[in-house]
């Protein structure tokens, strides 16, 4: 079984996948599979948006190029057209070898919309929080200005909004409170499944 796992930026997709139990889901991070994309393509960057986006010790400074992309839609555009095919097969294949060792799979992904995982996944957990509360956390959490915050919710304002046309089981929790309350959410979820 292959489940995918979405919301914006600071909805708590992170929360939820930390709150499934290890002996039953294997989760995937494509975030953090856009990191290692980011690695696997210099040249691409390099020809798409310079050397400024590099460090000195010649790997890519995601601060830097975040806000460059998240407040240029062309720009993002021209990044996920780098990184996103080489993410999705990466995915994939990790996905099969979870289910081949008898557990499920979670596609941790904003993008799993657009990236085009719904297709491939069993059922959907989209996790959902007011735009408010997202935006503190961002503040305090991550440091980010309102002003990135909001390019980076403008750039995410589609997500999920194809879900509930995809034929998919899509199971929704929403993440405005404290950790106590998506934690029962998270239990009951999984003791559905």
């Amino acid at each position: 079984m292959i489940i995918g796992l979405t919301g914006k930026s600071c909805a708590g997709k992170d929360t939820v996948a930390a709150l499934l139990p290890e002996d039953r889901f294997s989760v995937i991070d494509v975030d953090g599979l856009g990191h290692e994309a980011l690695e696997a393509n210099h040249e691409k960057l390099r020809k798409a948006f310079g050397s400024s986006i590099f460090r000195d010790d010649g790997t890519v400074d995601r601060k830097v190029l975040g806000p460059i992309v998240f407040a240029d839609a062309e720009k993002l555009e021209t990044l996920n057209s780098i990184t996103h095919p080489w993410m999705k097969e990466e995915t994939l294949r990790k996905a099969k070898e979870v289910e081949g060792n008898g557990k499920i799979a979670v596609i941790n992904a904003a993008l799993l919309e657009s990236m085009g995982f719904v297709e491939y996944c069993d059922m959907i957990i989209l996790v959902i929080a007011p735009y408010g509360i997202r935006e503190e956390r961002a503040l305090t959490r991550d440091g980010m200005t309102k002003e990135k915050f909001h390019d980076r919710a403008m750039a995410q304002k589609d997500i999920g909004l194809s879900l509930l046309e995809s034929g998919r089981n899509v199971i929704t929790i929403v993440n405005d409170s404290d950790e106590a309350t998506i934690s029962r959410q998270v239990s009951f979820l999984c003791a559905k499944i």
